[in-house]
């Protein structure tokens, strides 16, 4: 448990931060209160699981993060403290960068590549994931009722693409670039925002940008897509070298409350 890994009471908690994705739920929000507060002592903040990460990266400074796992989306903060927030709409409608709009393209990819008589090692790699046969298998299990986890293909795509599959690597530059255009409209956001509240005389400093999520972290041609799709439209902006780590986040918000 937690006490037996930190030697800690949970009695002796002063201040307590909770990142969750369905925060805004507010059964799901209630029953996480509720539980800590018969457990801890001091006052407990719950928040978005994008927020303790972006807190990570900046301890409630400015900054913009992309996060990038199942699914993604980006989130920033202004000098003045105002968020700014860009996708996160979910799988069907955005996910761009996420593994489930990976696997989605890379199933795509795929099929085109079987239409331009292409080659590409990722028809034997979804068979081998999917334990399918044949095309018409695929089909059936690709347009199935609920819709199959898109996402579990994503880590066989960058497998391919690092051994050198030139469709899978496409998938995951444009990834890369769908992502980058979702960090682009979050810091033209943000520097509107910043705009209108400074007089016209005060020069902006560029923004930061970091980075958090499974998939984002471990595919280095999708991050690398990413940053240099950024780095194109505007050579000013500045990139964090690791990935946030979300629970330093918490952490840090928790004492920042704890001492308020």
């Amino acid at each position: 448990s937690l006490v037996q890994q930190s030697g800690v009471a949970l009695s002796s908690i002063t201040g307590t931060c909770v990142g969750l994705s369905g925060i805004a739920i507010s059964s799901v929000a209630d029953w996480v209160r509720n539980a800590l507060t018969s457990r801890v002592s001091g006052p407990i903040e719950l928040c978005g699981d994008e927020l303790i990460a972006l807190d990570a990266a900046f301890h409630g400074g400015r900054g913009i993060l992309a996060i990038a796992g199942t699914g993604s989306h980006v989130v920033g903060r202004t000098q003045n403290g105002e968020l700014v927030r860009t996708g996160g709409w979910g799988p069907v409608m955005s996910d761009q960068g996420a593994g489930s709009r990976i696997g989605l393209l890379a199933l795509r990819a795929m099929f085109h590549a079987q239409d331009a008589s292409e080659e590409t090692s990722l028809l034997p790699a979804i068979h081998s994931a999917w334990g399918t046969q044949t095309i018409e298998d695929l089909i059936e299990r690709g347009n199935s009722n609920p819709v199959v986890e898109f996402s579990k293909l994503a880590p066989l795509v960058a497998e391919a693409a690092a051994a050198g599959d030139t469709v899978a690597r496409r998938v995951l530059q444009q990834s890369g670039e769908e992502l980058a255009d979702l960090v682009l409209l979050a810091v033209r956001k943000g520097t509107a925002l910043e705009s209108s509240a400074s007089s016209a005389s005060v020069a902006l400093e560029p923004w930061t940008v970091a980075y958090t999520g499974s998939v984002i972290e471990k595919i280095s041609l999708l991050r690398e897509a990413m940053i240099a799709t950024i780095l194109q439209s505007d050579p000013a902006v500045e990139f964090l070298s690791q990935p946030a780590d979300p629970p330093l986040g918490a952490l840090w918000r928790a004492a920042h409350i704890s001492a308020a």
